[in-house]
């Protein structure tokens, strides 16, 4: 088995990663229950397309240097190479914040095209965007810096920064905003005061660990051996955004902001379930780094099967809640959504089949394989553009839905086989069927319950069978003895 202390820092960490996101996406997932239910529909599908066209304006402004950073600063001895860290880190900042203001110059060049010609959209809809465009710098400092603390193997400055200190403050402007000034700065602000405040308190972080001070930032050198380990997760991570937000974009192009409105809630409930999956990344990511580097390829086999199964151990009991009752959760946001029920079905499985091989990618990259994960972001993105040109305008959401849960499962089949090949590791074992058996049990236990608890009020049907549903199926993990 892998080492006690390593299985224990792995537990520790991924223990205070979960808690961190979990608070996170509960209050991003308030923060749209507000939305939803106090500026309605169409504003919300303003917000959810001008985020798309920022979220992606961000990838492309921190160009991957945030993973790369990572790397290189997990793989240095934190006391005698202290210099060269500052130095990556320097670099890694300076070369993020010219791509980040290259970036917002050119969203703000091109959010009237966006805004009126792509997705139909309103002068509010421009404005939106080119608030938002502002944040970009910021945001790309939050990440970089956050991502550097994560290469000592701690979590807690990341966690803090980008799961508690930048949502909760999105949820208090947008509150400001709705009960002090309009329903138009409820969605114009949030996102760049946000990135301010976390931009800030990220470099609080960095220059207590690392020494680094704000001014120190424009003291980088261009590092040509950051920038080429980080280009291809660049483009890696533009296109595994494009992946997540694609449904969102061509829903804007094919149909109104009211249809894309309707969509938004579900995508981010599925999204609650990739928590699990970047809680155990954190610190997954760097150690499988560090055992590469040590060619301990018999410890990266045991941490692989490891982390998968308990990845899948902790998503099957919440995507089963999910599929069952996916009217009672769509009616948080209000009656008018239920209709995107079969819609949150659809990306709940797609979320499940992409948290269990989640860790896939990580390890081709931490491996030193970067381009082949950019290669197969490319082809998935084409067959996941393709689907939603063709589906879209025939089942309108459902057809969004379907695209991305084919996409996904085609990746998940790609990088299976690639890991297997050039890593020589694959993540299946005997013990994976003790998740699969206690699923079994709590899919029957929740379905006998249905008929009763429906007929109840939202918050108490969901408590209820959220509690039932995990003691039946921990209980049953806990009598096939799982590890």
């Amino acid at each position: 088995m892998i080492h006690v202390y390593k299985s224990k820092k792995i537990a520790k960490e991924a223990t205070i990663s979960f808690i961190g996101m979990g608070f996170g996406n509960a209050v991003r997932y308030l923060f749209t229950v507000v939305l939803a239910r106090f500026v309605g529909i169409e504003y919300l599908g303003i917000y959810s397309l001008a985020t798309s066209v920022t979220r992606i304006g961000e990838v492309i402004g921190i160009a991957g240097l945030q993973s790369g950073v990572m790397r290189y600063v997990s793989r240095l001895d934190k006391e005698n190479e202290i210099d060269e860290i500052r130095q990556r880190v320097r670099s890694g900042l300076m070369l993020g914040l010219i791509f980040s203001i290259v970036t917002m110059i050119l969203q703000l060049a091109l959010s009237d095209w966006l805004a009126i010609e792509i997705f139909q959209g309103s002068e509010l809809l421009k404005r939106v965007i080119v608030i938002s465009a502002f944040s970009l710098p910021f945001a790309t400092v939050m990440i970089i810096s956050a991502f550097a603390t994560q290469g000592y193997q701690l979590l807690k400055y990341k966690i803090t920064v980008i799961n508690i200190v930048r949502p909760t403050v999105m949820l208090l402007c947008t509150l400001l905003c709705l009960g002090i000034f309009s329903k138009d700065s409820a969605i114009i602000y949030p996102l760049f005061i946000s990135a301010i405040v976390s931009a800030l308190v990220s470099l609080l972080f960095l220059k207590k660990l690392v020494g680094i001070k704000l001014n120190e930032i424009f003291l980088g050198k261009i590092d040509k051996e950051l920038l080429s380990f980080s280009y291809p997760l660049m483009f890696v991570a533009i296109l595994g955004t494009l992946l997540h937000w694609m449904d969102i974009m061509m829903l804007g192009y094919f149909t109104d902001t009211t249809t894309v409105g309707l969509y938004h809630p579900a995508t981010r409930t599925a999204g609650l379930m990739r928590t699990i999956l970047l809680a155990f990344m954190g610190i997954f990511s760097p150690m499988m780094s560090d055992y590469h580097r040590k060619g301990k390829l018999d410890e990266m086999r045991k941490l692989y099967k490891l982390v998968d199964r308990w990845i899948i151990s902790l998503s099957i009991p919440f995507a089963i809640i999910m599929i069952i009752y996916s009217k009672k959760i769509m009616l948080l946001f209000g009656g008018q959504y239920v209709s995107s029920a079969n819609v949150l079905s659809l990306l709940v499985l797609a979320a499940f089949i992409q948290s269990f091989i989640g860790s896939s990618g990580p390890t081709l990259s931490m491996a030193g394989y970067p381009k082949i994960n950019l290669i197969n972001s490319i082809f998935v993105l084409m067959i996941n553009v393709v689907l939603n040109y063709v589906w879209i305008p025939l089942f309108g959401i459902n057809g969004a839905a379907y695209a991305t849960l084919v996409s996904i499962s085609f990746l998940a089949v790609i990088r299976l086989i690639e890991v297997r090949m050039i890593v020589k590791i694959q993540p299946f074992s005997i013990k994976m069927l003790k998740p699969v058996i206690a699923g079994g049990i709590m899919i029957v236990v929740l379905s006998l319950l249905k008929p009763i608890v429906m007929p109840m009020h939202t918050l108490t049907s969901l408590i209820i069978v959220s509690l039932v549903g995990l003691l039946s199926f921990f209980f049953m993990l806990w009598m096939l003895k799982f590890d």
